[in-house]
């Protein structure tokens, strides 16, 4: 009996222990080491429906708003470089360009022909001061002059002087109509401009092509002060994207794999590069491993990314005062719960840095601080009573 008494009260030690701790611990359980906001910090406020809090937007993933937000925008990069530029522009002349001139003249006696011979070739280079020399006409002045332009000034030049003059001008060497291509790309270096306009794709495939996929690289097009990127992938899906390039355009070919993040209660956290030309939410999440079975919330599921202003305005009656670089900070939420999610999460399209964020559970989080609080404490106490008797 005596026995009895004495076992009882050791176990009502540990018994007051244990809400000893409980006591003390719960009340700043928040120092518990944690992975990142639970769900209910995310969200602030109760309901399912789209909102403002604070200074980000939380938008719930529906049939509506995956078809309003599920698939990337499309680039259109031919408005920063109308595709029509090179067509009004043409090709025109500039210093260090060659030239073949052919005159043919009626007569066998004229100043160009011989009884053998109608026709004289002339070569003619455009020089520093964009002027070309042609016997009999002079100097004339070619630079930003179009071939055509040319031909006509030398025929008005003969006239009177050659018997019925005839002229073709035609570029032997194109030194002044070029684009440089650099970067990551197989050949590097100058590459002209022909008379029927080069394209971006034009360029890039005779520089060889990209080392790297279409969907991890970038093309910077450089004209006076304007820059613009769009990659290649964006460029082969969209025909308008293919813009014309102008003469001393300069192209930057770059390896720019888009990447996303992955924190929380997922099984491995940690930086990803996209695989394909396109990503979904569940691809993305089987990337890292799956939601962690032990630990995840599978109603905090949150995408992270700054979204363009113009679309969320077309679901949001209200941005944030706050943005950056005129984009709005949104929170994405996928209810694992919900069958329905899985769905979704196939359909809305991943973006470059994006960030997966899973929640603990709140279940997991009393687990974490038993196994990190109450137990390493525990087991010692009741292991020294028992050893004392």
């Amino acid at each position: 009996m005596n026995i009895f008494f004495r076992i009882s009260e050791r176990f009502a030690g540990i018994h007051n222990v244990f809400l000893s701790i409980l006591f003390f611990s719960l009340s700043g359980c928040s120092a518990l080491p944690g992975q990142g906001p639970m769900r209910d910090h995310i969200e602030l406020a109760p309901g399912n429906e789209n909102r403002i809090v604070s200074d980000y937007v939380i938008i719930d993933l529906n049939v509506d708003t995956v078809a309003s937000f599920g698939s990337p925008l499309k680039v259109n990069f031919s408005e920063k470089f109308n595709a029509q530029q090179w067509q009004n522009s043409g090709h025109t002349l500039g210093a260090g360009d060659r030239l073949r001139i052919n005159i043919w003249e009626a007569s066998s006696d004229g100043l160009f022909s011989t009884f053998d011979n109608k026709k004289a070739e002339i070569d003619a280079v455009v020089n520093e001061q964009g002027k070309i020399f042609v016997p009999y006409v002079g100097q004339l002045h070619a630079d930003g002059k179009s071939i055509e332009q040319v031909r006509i000034a030398i025929e008005v030049g003969l006239k009177g002087k050659a018997v019925e003059p005839q002229v073709q001008v035609a570029i032997s060497a194109n030194e002044s109509n070029n684009v440089v291509v650099v970067g990551e790309i197989a050949l590097p270096g100058q590459y002209p401009v022909k008379l029927g306009g080069l394209r971006l794709l034009d360029v890039i495939a005779e520089a060889g092509g990209s080392k790297f996929p279409v969907y991890e690289t970038a093309a910077t097009i450089s004209r006076n002060s304007s820059k613009e990127t769009i990659r290649l992938n964006e460029v082969l899906s969209k025909t308008e994207n293919n813009v014309w390039l102008l003469p001393k355009d300069t192209v930057e070919i770059l390896h720019k794999p888009r990447t996303f993040t992955a924190f929380g209660a997922v099984k491995d956290n940690k930086h990803v590069a996209f695989d394909s030309n396109s990503l979904s939410i569940a691809e993305a999440i089987a990337l890292v491993g799956g939601l962690d079975e032990q630990w995840a919330d599978a109603g905090g599921v949150f995408i992270f990314r700054f979204e363009d202003s113009t679309l969320v305005s077309k679901t949001m009656a209200q941005l944030p005062r706050k943005r950056t670089d005129g984009l709005v900070p949104t929170i994405y939420r996928l209810d694992f719960n919900q069958p329905q999610a899985f769905f979704f999460s196939r359909s809305f399209m991943m973006k470059d840095k994006d960030i997966i964020y899973v929640a603990t559970a709140p279940a997991a989080e009393f687990k974490k601080f038993i196994q990190n609080i109450v137990t390493p404490i525990l087991v010692p106490v009741a292991t020294y009573n028992l050893l004392t008797d």
